[in-house]
């Protein structure tokens, strides 16, 4: 199951075969979760925490919205995506009950990103000889290797998210372990290549996200090396401005990159969809006088509230509620404090970046769905003895 949700993980850069990647998630990951989870007699323990319950009542109500006439999305596909969710939230809630191995999977991941972020690098303004000056690469951003389709991740958003929580994670390795000297020199090599693809992506959102997310776990570990990391990076970053202020004066002149455009548009359709919304997979059709159409909110949160109306906002935000209180409540253990960067990660990404949650396996499972099963893997000390006789970790 463990190598399942690496292949999840970091599969979409070794793979440039959509059906060899699903093979490898059914076989690795979905089928073992569902053995698992068969026999432990549907691991009751495990789903009777709040956040599950929350998680329950929330894709149910996805199910019922796919019965509306408006609704782009059947039944019977909305449940087997909703089912693999689930098996997945599974498996990594049960492989972070086993820290070691926990542990011995994020260094897997991470290490297999770093790799491919550093080829990109190397590939695209070595071999390629692309320019690194801002006013090109500005519009040339980065979102692949360019060899043989691997590490394709389709958009340069979608790689600056993908590859900003491979820097929180390796953040977190940085912070929460004793290293040695030519370890830490490792990681250094490794958070440049990190934050260089990142940067190459333009991706203004993975900027944002990776700001708050690693704030959070720096601040949430509360030692030396944390401070240290924080102090640094706020140097650097205090730097970059003073070095590329004219760069971020032209940021500044992007603006929303149109969005505004679309959320009023959004803001003028309230009325038609506000209670029930428009049906689970709706489509959010915006087409700008040049022409060009958009088929979604391009914020998460305002599309849920398209798609799912009232209630579906209302039981997402009982759900994240749910998460960042049992975060809060295991503060102690360090698995939880990388669960609740990497969600706060995600929740700064959803209000420009990610249209979509309830998807078949993507990017977007590492960004949200990775840091839901973290935290909802981590138990209280006081209910280790219960849940140890009734979860076992394989």
């Amino acid at each position: 199951m463990g190598v399942g949700v690496f292949a999840q993980l970091c599969g979409l850069l070794f793979n440039n075969d959509g059906s060899r990647y699903a093979t490898q998630l059914y076989l690795g990951l979905f089928l073992p979760a569902l053995l698992l989870l068969v026999g432990l007699r549907l691991a009751p323990p495990f789903w009777r925490q709040t956040p599950a319950v929350t998680f329950f009542m929330l894709i149910g109500w996805v199910l019922i919205s796919t019965l509306f006439d408006s609704s782009q999305d059947e039944f019977g596909h909305t449940f087997k995506i909703l089912t693999l969710i689930a098996l997945y939230l599974f498996a990594v809630g049960n492989l972070v009950r086993n820290e070691r191995y926990f542990h011995t999977l994020l260094l897997g991941a991470v290490t297999v990103a770093v790799l491919f972020a550093w080829l990109t690098l190397y590939y695209q303004f070595v071999v390629l000889g692309k320019s690194m000056e801002y006013s090109k690469f500005r519009w040339d951003r980065l979102h692949e290797l360019g060899w043989a389709g691997l590490a394709d991740l389709r958009h340069p958003i979608i790689a600056g998210l993908y590859y900003g929580v491979f820097a929180i994670m390796l953040s977190y390795l940085f912070v929460h372990f004793k290293l040695s000297i030519w370890q830490i020199a490792l990681i250094v090599v490794a958070m440049f290549g990190l934050s260089a693809y990142i940067l190459y992506t333009a991706s203004r959102g993975a900027w944002f996200s990776l700001a708050a997310g690693g704030g959070i776990l720096l601040v949430s570990f509360n030692n030396r090396k944390s401070w240290s990391l924080l102090v640094l990076s706020g140097l650097l970053l205090l730097t970059a401005i003073l070095l590329f202020w004219p760069e971020i004066q032209a940021e500044r002149q992007v603006g929303l990159s149109n969005r505004e455009y679309i959320w009023a548009e959004w803001l003028r359709r309230f009325p038609d969809f506000w209670l029930l919304g428009a049906g689970s997979g709706a489509e959010f059709k915006f087409r700008f006088p040049s022409g060009y159409t958009v088929f979604h909110s391009h914020s998460l949160y305002l599309q849920l509230w398209y798609e799912y109306g009232l209630p579906g906002v209302i039981l997402f935000a009982l759900f994240i509620a749910s998460l960042f209180w049992k975060g809060w409540k295991c503060r102690a253990q360090p698995i939880a404090k990388l669960g609740v960067a990497l969600l706060v990660f995600a929740m700064v990404a959803m209000v420009s970046d990610i249209y979509a949650i309830f998807l078949r396996p993507n990017p977007y499972w590492v960004v949200f769905w990775f840091p839901v099963g973290i935290l909802l893997g981590v138990r209280l000390k006081d209910d280790e003895v219960q849940l140890s006789e009734s979860l076992v970790t394989r």
